[in-house]
């Protein structure tokens, strides 16, 4: 429930040239806007009627949950209407998997006020049949569906509250795999009590399991997983505390690229002697973390209630994106240094007027083009949909048809000798993380190229190398298991 009312070298989109803006507004083209303009509170993404695009769910907030329907290109169409059942609840959250093991999606939505959950199963076209019986009911503002106790079916974990926003103990519903699930919070969850936001799960600690990060009104939590999905308390010797914090959102991410999963806490202040700032808290590879947040995150006075991390810039780090609220607040981004120590670039990044009841905000490819595009859940106030724009305009990449290749493979580029710019072109025959490097004479890395997941297909980049001296280079591919390095000339 909302109530009412350290400097580094340059972000790197100012050298691009032309048009800088990243993303382009298409809500009022894309959206069916009379469906997105309700009292969002949360979204998600998958693809639900199995035609290899990303569709979206909406939960609302004492109105009916909604499903937008993608058409691969981008734009979504209402496909609420006779595929999700309609109840005025007061829903909060939703976790998407599939549950049933019929190799669909199935959804579950947490509800606070009302106390009465949802899930549904999916039939495979979308069309799904309410099964909400079979879950105990909870004041609960989060549900994440993942497997808790590793046999491959998703579990659901839910965060609770009390009566009258007072603590209560959270749930873990153990999938069963016949489409029932038994409650298992006793002998999974430490017995604390704690008015919860949003969980994720993790592995913190590099031991290979999964542990838990609690985000509460009432002061965070990690519980550390034995392996078994059975986790224990242990919040006091590997987390710092600070009395005053309220956070909406917890997000795990390596933003210092130190091979660790690092924390970043959505901090709102609702409740009376809160603040507002964010925290940002590094991991000693170990899951004990330090705060970092004056040295690392500008000061922000926002109410903050979703951080995402988004390697916009293409320079291989995770930047940082937040949604806020109340009303006409700005979404913002923030750029890493590949340090982890960020700088806001919202202007460089996103058209102006991006603004809302800010609530949730969620990554994906929506048009097929290999990016990642943002959609904006607002509370009360229209969503928005931002598409990545062109990649030849903004990275230099562009994928050369649709066919996959059959093996990996590295092209000479094109033209050589070359000047200023010339063109590289790869192969990959299976989705992969593909990373693309520039060397001079003596071995010194010249510039990043690439460095990010790409699906199966033939691909192009362009390298301006009008800052670059004359002479031998050599560019350095590598994605998956494959590696290949040639040389190339620039003259001048």
């Amino acid at each position: 429930m909302i109530p009412a009312a350290i400097p580094f070298s340059p972000f790197k989109v100012t050298s691009f040239s032309g048009d800088t803006i990243l993303y382009r507004d298409v809500s009022e083209t894309h959206l069916p806007l009379a469906v997105v303009s309700g009292p969002g509170m949360d979204a998600e993404t998958g693809d639900l009627d199995g035609d290899g695009d990303l569709d979206i769910v909406i939960a609302n907030e004492y109105q009916p949950n909604k499903i937008l329907l993608n058409n691969g290109l981008g734009i979504f169409t209402d496909g609420t209407p006779g595929r999700l059942p309609q109840k005025n609840l007061d829903s909060e959250d939703i976790g998407i998997a599939d549950m049933d093991r019929d190799k669909d999606l199935d959804i579950v939505f947490a509800t606070e006020d009302h106390a009465v959950h949802e899930l549904y199963f999916n039939n495979g076209n979308a069309v799904y049949r309410d099964k909400s019986s079979i879950l105990p009911n909870s004041i609960a503002n989060s549900v994440l569906a993942v497997d808790v106790n590793n046999d491959s079916l998703p579990d659901l974990i839910f965060g609770n509250a009390g009566a009258s926003d007072t603590p209560a103990q959270n749930f873990v519903l153990v999938n069963n795999g016949d489409t029932t699930f038994s409650d298992e919070t006793a002998v999974r969850l430490p017995q604390v009590l704690d008015i919860t936001q949003d969980i994720k799960l993790g592995d913190i600690d590099g031991d290979g399991d999964s542990d838990m990060v609690v985000g509460n009104e009432d002061g965070n939590k990690i519980h550390i997983n034995n392996g078994s999905g059975i986790f224990t308390d242990e919040t006091s010797a590997r987390l710092p505390l600070t009395g005053t914090e309220e956070t909406r959102k917890v997000t795990l991410c390596d933003i210092d690229a130190d091979g660790d999963l690092d924390i970043f806490f959505a901090n709102v202040a609702f409740r009376p002697n809160r603040l507002r700032q964010d925290r940002l808290l590094l991991n000693n590879g170990s899951g004990v973390f330090t705060d970092v947040t004056s040295a690392n995150i500008p000061f922000d006075n926002e109410h903050t209630t979703e951080g995402i991390f988004v390697d916009i810039d293409y320079d291989g780090d995770p930047d940082l994106i937040t949604t806020n609220i109340f009303i006409n607040r700005p979404v913002k981004v923030f750029a890493n240094n590949g340090s982890g120590v960020f700088e806001e670039v919202t202007q460089l990044v996103l058209p102006p007027g991006v603004l809302g009841e800010g609530i949730g905000i969620k990554a994906g490819d929506f048009n097929g083009d290999n990016l990642l595009d943002l959609y904006i859940v607002n509370r009360g106030q229209q969503d928005r949909l931002l598409l990545r724009n062109d990649t030849a305009k903004t990275i230099g990449l562009n994928q050369l048809g649709s066919e996959v290749p059959g093996k990996f493979s590295l092209s000479q580029n094109y033209p050589n000798p070359f000047n200023p710019s010339t063109k590289i072109r790869f192969e990959l025959s299976e989705s992969s993380f593909a990373e693309l490097e520039i060397y001079d004479a003596k071995g010194k890395l010249t510039e990043n190229l690439l460095g990010r997941q790409l699906t199966a297909g033939s691909y192009e980049v362009n390298w301006n190398a009008e800052a670059q001296p004359s002479g031998v280079y050599f560019y350095r591919f590598k994605a998956g298991v494959f590696s290949e390095t040639r040389k190339m000339i620039l003259i001048k």
